[in-house]
């Protein structure tokens, strides 16, 4: 199927089963009927606009193949058209600074801050590595030899505009598109290679709708491991022999369930097995950032602390000894969400850093994540904790864009 298309009103017969079924509301039919029927009318309702995470399962659910989760999106568009957002969002916002990106990468070890500086970068390229912005938060899963020969290129001035996707703010997204597509032209680049999931989900399937017109090729990066692995160009040194579970990211959904299944033969070539947890896969819960997107929460902290501790429960419920994911928001989330979290302190990785063990390199101690998580907290509460009670709201063009960036 399609990943992002416009909601087609005329094949939809508000059956409610996407709302029924979504593994964040599931609300009982006749409820998930009425609220449809609301959202279709351009009515208020009681509770989708609110609790949505934009986590996009309920595409795979429509059996009509409809494309609710665009209606979803196109309401919230809306509301922001005529209500701007709440003072507390623009702390989230990736292409205004100060962030909470920006705060973390300004309290970086020297020798991180020198990897980000060389991924500024502009010359020619006929290929790159683009990073993504999670991974410009935590350049240290690149420190790596999987990496050598490749041309790391990225800021957060570059972001794929993902958070705006979810949030259904289209005139931002559409302004990020044509900006990734002229500097990819400038720098002559024909083909890129992508750690990030988000960031090839947009490259690849939503981007294009906005104005992104760069005609190049563009791969994953865990498929490509993988296939190191398996021809004796990365040699596994080490089995882990651990047992672990995966925390999906929401636009692996879009890929199906083939890419799905990398990250698992991933984990079982470095000797993990893993345990599945109740919602995986299509029906996974969002890491907790999904928590922040309605219009209603636009990042409402106790909203996130609550998603991200779902995701937590879920985990801790397998019994694995620790959480495997492929996205470092996903990563950074978690990690977040274990400091105001008493029952559930699992370990959290990224799969590159257990690639990286296995091959005999080592990654940064939990005790340094935990201090990276606390930094993260620590910028909610100076930049965003004073916004909470303010009734001042804004529009992300109306504020001066920074583009997100940093000195380095």
């Amino acid at each position: 199927m399609v990943f992002y298309a416009e909601f087609e009103a005329e094949k939809c017969n508000g059956c409610g089963l996407c709302f029924h079924k979504c593994p964040v509301m599931r609300l009982p039919l006749e409820e998930a009927k009425e609220e449809m029927a609301r959202l279709l009318a351009g009515d208020e309702t009681g509770k989708v606009l609110d609790k949505c995470e934009s986590c996009f399962t309920c595409n795979y659910i429509c059996p009509e193949d409809a494309h609710p989760a665009e209606l979803v999106l196109s309401r919230w568009k809306q509301k922001y058209e005529k209500q701007g957002l709440p003072a507390r969002a623009a702390y989230f916002m990736p292409t205004l600074a100060p962030n909470f990106r920006t705060f973390v990468i300004d309290r970086l070890p020297s020798d991180e801050k020198a990897m980000l500086r060389s991924w500024l970068s502009e010359g020619p390229a006929e290929e790159i590595f683009y990073p993504g912005c999670n991974l410009i938060t935590a350049p240290y899963i690149l420190k790596s030899g999987l990496f050598e020969g490749h041309d790391i290129r990225g800021s957060l001035s570059m972001c794929c505009g993902e958070m705006y996707f979810r949030m259904g703010l289209e005139e931002q997204l559409e302004r990020q598109a044509r900006k990734l597509a002229l500097w990819l032209e400038q720098m002559g680049t024909r083909r890129m290679i992508i750690p990030c999931t988000a960031g090839y989900n947009l490259f690849t399937n939503v981007l294009p709708r906005f104005g992104f017109d760069r005609e190049m090729e563009i791969e994953h990066f865990l498929p490509l491991l993988l296939q190191r692995i398996d021809n004796g160009e990365i040699e596994i040194k080490r089995k882990l022999g651990w047992t672990v579970t995966i925390q999906e990211s929401c636009h692996a959904k879009s890929l199906g369930d083939e890419f799905m299944q990398v990250p698992r033969e991933l984990l079982a070539r470095l000797g993990c097995k893993v345990v599945e947890q109740r919602q995986c896969k299509t029906e996974m819960f969002c890491c907790g950032i999904g928590g922040g997107f309605s219009h209603k929460s636009s990042y409402n902290p106790f909203r996130l602390s609550r998603s991200t501790w779902r995701g937590l429960a879920g985990a801790r419920q397998t019994g694995a000894q620790a959480i495997v994911s492929y996205c470092a928001g996903c990563l950074q989330m978690l990690e977040t969400g274990k400091l105001t979290n008493p029952v559930n302190r699992m370990p959290v990785y990224h799969i590159i850093e257990l690639v990286k063990l296995a091959i005999g390199e080592e990654t940064v101690s939990r005790a340094e994540k935990a201090k990276r998580a606390a930094i993260f907290m620590a910028g909610v509460t100076r930049h965003q904790a004073p916004a909470l009670l303010s009734a001042k709201r804004f529009y992300v063009e109306e504020k001066t864009a920074q583009d997100g960036e940093t000195k380095y």
